[in-house]
């Protein structure tokens, strides 16, 4: 299959799923008669992604033909991320969202990471930092609470 065809069916379906996205944020009723609701974000996102996915049909159809490149490092990274993201499904609310995303992020950043790029360092304080900043976020800032787990934080 050519880039270009892989173009168009990523935008034709990013696009089908925005639009779907947009009528089912539009059925989302607000709570309170002065707020925006839980529909807004959602809708805006789906515009967004409706946008976008214009935006890269127009370039895919202008794009000329060429044969793409086979590479396993994109499949495997790609089947590598969907199990990941099942794992950590699944571990989040037994082990905790602070445990569960450090472990993820460590993970998820070294499978898309060349390996000549990988610096250690680096891969371990994101995976750290981030966790614990989106944490305090949502229970100090937001007041939502998030799994706590095994270790009851």
């Amino acid at each position: 299959m050519t880039d270009k065809k892989k173009g168009i069916i990523t935008s034709v379906l990013f696009l089908a799923f925005s639009i779907v996205m947009i009528i089912f944020a539009k059925d989302i009723k607000p709570m309170m008669e002065n707020d925006l609701g839980s529909g807004f974000f959602p809708m805006v996102v789906g515009i967004a992604m409706c946008g976008l996915s214009v935006l890269r049909l127009v370039l895919a159809l202008r794009e000329k033909e060429k044969e793409s490149k086979k590479s396993n490092d994109d499949l495997m990274g790609g089947l590598g991320t969907l199990i990941l993201i099942g794992a950590y499904c699944i571990a989040f609310n037994p082990v905790g969202f602070i445990i569960s995303t450090i472990v993820y992020l460590f993970l998820q950043i070294l499978l898309l990471t060349p390996k000549a790029k990988r610096n250690w360092l680096v891969i371990s304080i994101i995976s750290v930092v981030t966790p614990f900043a989106f944490y305090a976020l949502f229970v100090y800032l937001i007041n939502t609470p998030l799994p706590r787990g095994l270790f009851g934080f």
